[in-house]
């Protein structure tokens, strides 16, 4: 284990015509895990992340991730919540045949 890094942070001071996803209420906190591993940890780093995602949706913490990694649309749609036609209308604008971020799986 390593230190954990907690920052309360206003909802007002981001501006929501960023793309970037903050939940809806207004002083919500930044976490950070700054986990020490060795090469062989991978695999357990990645369970632990998982566990620590499921019991936040076991009970009910709402969460935005950092860098997430989202296999299906759904789960993108998820992630971007009320912002997700606007992130839609600007993909379309601005990456009309989908060529940046192949691998997302957002947009094909």
């Amino acid at each position: 284990m390593g230190p954990i890094l907690v920052y309360p942070t206003n909802r007002t001071k981001w501006d929501d015509r960023m793309i970037a996803m903050t939940p809806e209420e207004e002083v919500f906190y930044s976490v950070g895990l700054l986990l020490s591993a060795e090469k062989d940890d991978l695999v357990f780093l990645e369970k632990q992340n998982a566990e620590i995602l499921q019991f936040c949706e076991q009970n009910g913490i709402k969460f935005k991730l950092y860098l997430p990694v989202y296999r299906r649309r759904e789960e993108w749609k998820k992630h971007f919540g009320g912002k997700w036609k606007r992130f839609e209308e600007m993909k379309m604008k601005y990456d009309p045949k989908a060529i940046l971020a192949p691998g997302q799986g957002i947009f094909t």
